[in-house]
């Protein structure tokens, strides 16, 4: 049986002209690789048929791309699904250049605008831009939320965005507050100090992400979330659009006992199970689940013993193990 699943993430691009020093990706001018059109056009249509309700397409920074970028949208309203964009907003300095970036995305279908914004962001991004990406989106008849990237000492808050946008005379946008977690350049650059850290009986319970919305990276190989680290994430990868179709690779996934486990019990009860069979011990305090699943699937001794309790394939749990 086909299971539906919230949202495909395509990492259109590993490109960026922003170096934002807790970029997850290590996103950068210099990032090479690109998602190849034809792959993705595949790949929307095994979306559709699982009922899949929105496209986010997101880098490094999918801007950057001009009209392919256009064309990736359209190819995804035409299929019915909402086209999303998540972006840092470096293309808006103006309200004139807001307006012509966005109009060719808004002609191809465009439904929603993400857009990161974080004390990182910042070094390279003023939040004017910000607020001019919104007061074009809006203009257009766009759906724009805001992401922002936080940490304990962050002056990029709720608070100081929605005094610049009152000062402009906007509407405060939808924000949602994602707390930095130490993967990527966050884990060289930003110091353990700066973490939001609750306990993990807060953040106990089923993960919403994990085989909800899976993502297509710039190679071609596909992840059962969006979290920063997957990429680099052996058992959080089920398999390559240049090897087989987006279908075969989802059904792959959803036959995971771990990926189910995740999903439908917990990452906190996955730290619970290893340390009941093992001497293994995780630290009480996490930014959120996905940084307690970090460290879990980072360590060789838990993957290991998950691998010992048939929760991953046997063999060399350190490797792509579905491949």
């Amino acid at each position: 049986m086909r299971r539906p699943f919230r949202c495909l993430t395509v990492m259109v691009t590993n490109q960026c002209p922003l170096q934002c020093a807790h970029c997850g990706p290590r996103s950068g001018p210099w990032a090479k690789g690109a998602v190849d059109f034809t792959a993705v056009a595949a790949a929307l249509d095994e979306a559709r048929a699982r009922e899949c309700q929105v496209v986010n397409f997101s880098g490094g920074e999918p801007f950057i791309l001009g009209p392919r970028l256009a064309e990736m949208v359209r190819a995804a309203a035409e299929r019915g699904l909402l086209p999303r964009i998540t972006t840092g907003a470096y293309w808006s300095p103006t309200p004139e250049a807001a307006r012509k970036c966005l109009q060719p995305l808004v002609e191809a279908g465009l439904g929603q605008l993400f857009i990161s914004c974080s004390d990182a962001h910042r070094a390279f991004v003023p939040l004017g831009n910000v607020v001019e990406a919104c007061r074009a989106a809006r203009g257009f008849g766009i759906e724009v939320y805001l992401v922002l990237g936080t940490s304990r000492t962050s002056a990029t808050s709720s608070r100081s965005v929605r005094e610049a946008f009152e000062a402009a005379g906007l509407a405060v946008p939808w924000m949602i507050e994602s707390p930095i977690i130490p993967f990527g350049r966050a884990e060289d650059q930003l110091d353990a100090s700066e973490l939001i850290l609750q306990p993990v009986e807060d953040i106990a319970g089923p993960c919403p992400s994990l085989t909800e919305n899976p993502t297509v990276h710039t190679d071609g190989r596909v992840t059962g979330c969006a979290v920063v680290f997957g990429r680099d994430c052996a058992a959080l990868k089920f398999g390559d659009l240049s090897r087989e179709p987006l279908g075969a690779i989802l059904d792959r996934m959803d036959q995971s006992p771990l990926a189910a486990w995740i999903h439908e019990t917990g990452v906190v009860e996955l730290k619970q199970l290893i340390e009941a069979h093992s001497p293994i011990r995780f630290a009480d305090r996490y930014v959120n689940i996905c940084h307690l699943c970090g460290e879990i699937l980072s360590n060789p001794q838990a993957l290991a013993l998950l691998s010992d309790l048939g929760l991953l394939p046997p063999g060399d749990v350190t490797a792509q193990p579905t491949l």
